[in-house]
């Protein structure tokens, strides 16, 4: 098991340590829980009461507390909590070169060992990067590029000729590369265009649940380095979505959009296709964007409007209707 002490930790996290740096910490616990070898955190003055009564050893935080626990003072409590996550709990990296009995790897697949390829995988024609899992039941077809440190999750399912770079996570169910939804009406009938692109995702690119990005009908579907896409979203082809960029769950982008970096998507967003959005645009969730966006800032709602102006509207709305219902429910007045 690992530990450090609590002066290291407030080292990787650039804190200030309040009280008994010596004190050695094996892991993160709950403040409601934790016993003195655990590090908690308190993100907000809603945990102070929890933190006077806590049994953890140590705990994170951006104000000094009334605790017995040893304090690292930081400036953001969410991103030192997240770098000492990980440093306690790294992320799954193939140290020894180990290929289940059940996989089926294609005899021209290059492996850069070390890496971990699990029960019932299929592996083609492609190319792995050393540190790279592969976990059951993952699919990843012809001519393939996975970089280095990457990790798929149980089903996940890589068309073929994708490119994938280093340290991408894909979250169980993801498909990268399916067709992209192309068709040409004659009469009434559809006839399907063959979707003959690929998909590009740079380097530490995360993806959810059950998303799916679609191949390109020519060209690329790329996807930014350090882009993270929740669970159950989807990217239509020839979308190109820049570096940084954060979207939660559901969100659906339609073909042919490019989005820029560091944007940021509520959940359930919906933008359309063939327009393009600026860098540096948040937008709220169940937003629904229409046209090219073309001004940095915070947007909501559908129509969309930007975000200030959205909950004046939602005020007003909110002023008309109370009013009404209370009409509604008043006691019918008596006669005389």
């Amino acid at each position: 098991m690992m530990d450090a002490t609590v002066a290291a930790l407030a080292e990787l996290v650039g804190g200030r340590v309040v009280g008994d740096g010596a004190r050695r910490i094996v892991g993160l616990g709950d403040l409601r829980t934790a016993g003195p070898d655990r590090i908690g955190f308190v993100r907000n003055v809603n945990y102070h009461a929890l933190a006077a009564a806590t049994r953890a050893g140590a705990v994170l935080t951006s104000t000094e507390l009334a605790t017995e626990a040893v304090q690292i003072l930081v400036r953001d409590v969410d991103l030192a909590y997240a770098k000492v996550a990980n440093l306690f709990h790294p992320r799954p990296r193939a140290a020894v070169h180990s290929i289940h009995p059940t996989a089926v790897v294609d005899p021209a697949a290059e492996l850069e060992a070390p890496v971990v390829i699990g029960p019932h995988a299929v592996v083609g024609r492609c190319r792995l990067g050393a540190g790279t899992v592969v976990m059951a039941g993952v699919s990843i077809g012809d001519d393939t590029t996975i970089g280095r440190d990457g990790l798929l999750y149980p089903g996940v399912v890589v068309y073929g000729a994708a490119r994938i770079g280093d340290r991408v996570i894909l979250h169980a169910g993801v498909v990268v590369g399916s067709d992209g939804f192309g068709y040409a009406r004659e009469g009434t009938s559809w006839i399907k265009v063959p979707q003959l692109g690929t998909v590009v995702l740079e380097d530490d690119v995360e993806l959810g649940v059950g998303t799916a990005v679609d191949r390109a009908t020519l060209g690329t579907t790329s996807i930014g380095a350090r882009t993270k896409i929740d669970n159950h979203c989807h990217i239509a082809h020839n979308c190109t979505i820049g570096a940084d960029t954060v979207m939660a769950a559901g969100c659906m982008v339609a073909g042919s959009t490019r989005i820029g970096a560091r944007c940021v998507f509520g959940g359930s967003s919906v933008v359309n296709g063939h327009i393009q959005v600026c860098d540096d645009a948040r937008f709220g969730g169940d937003s629904r964007v229409l046209k090219d966006v073309d001004k940095p800032g915070e947007y909501w709602g559908y129509p969309l409007v930007e975000k200030r102006q959205w909950l004046r509207l939602l005020q007003k709305l909110r002023a008309m209707v109370v009013p009404a219902a209370r009409a509604d429910t008043a006691p019918p007045r008596g006669d005389g």
